[in-house]
């Protein structure tokens, strides 16, 4: 980011890079801007009803640009999850966006899972309803909540909404 500590509002409305920029994966987030971006999305969408699962930043993996992997036992960070996110985006919008989706996942399994143990079911992610639950809360700030993006819409349109 090249300013210090903007608001969601300033990343999602930012000059998104030229396309021919983005194909080169231009935005290179480091581990304490991935828990800025965290701890914004959880205080403003989330009403900091999640605590920081550890985070870690990797290589392009294949099929995904970021994971949340929940796990049955507690932390010690208070979370049941872990988030797994690529170190290279095409722009600022597109990892907001992803840390938004995987934040949706780890509430799934922090606070629906325990809540569904309780009642003798399964701890469950899955993009079903309660993975939208916060789809309008979102909205508000400019970021979508989808099941996938489509780096080819993406390409087209620069919408992450159409993406």
């Amino acid at each position: 980011m090249t300013y210090r500590n903007p608001t969601l509002k300033e990343m999602m409305e930012s000059t998104i890079p030229s396309i021919s920029k983005q194909k080169r994966l231009p935005f290179r987030p480091s581990l304490a801007e991935a828990q800025y971006v965290y701890k914004l999305l959880n205080r403003d969408i989330f009403d900091n009803k999640l605590h920081m699962p550890t985070i870690t930043l990797a290589a392009r993996r294949r099929k995904y640009w970021g994971m949340c992997e929940g796990h049955i036992e507690l932390h010690d960070t208070g979370s049941w999850c872990e988030i797994r996110l690529m170190d290279k985006w095409f722009s600022v919008q597109w990892f907001v966006t992803i840390i938004a989706h995987e934040m949706c996942h780890q509430y799934q399994w922090d606070i629906e899972g325990p809540k569904r143990y309780r009642k003798g079911k399964d701890f469950l992610m899955s993009h079903g309803p309660s993975f939208f639950k916060y789809r309008k809360k979102l909205k508000q700030h400019k970021i979508p909540l989808k099941t996938a993006h489509s780096m080819r819409k993406w390409f087209k349109h620069q919408d992450l909404f159409k993406a």
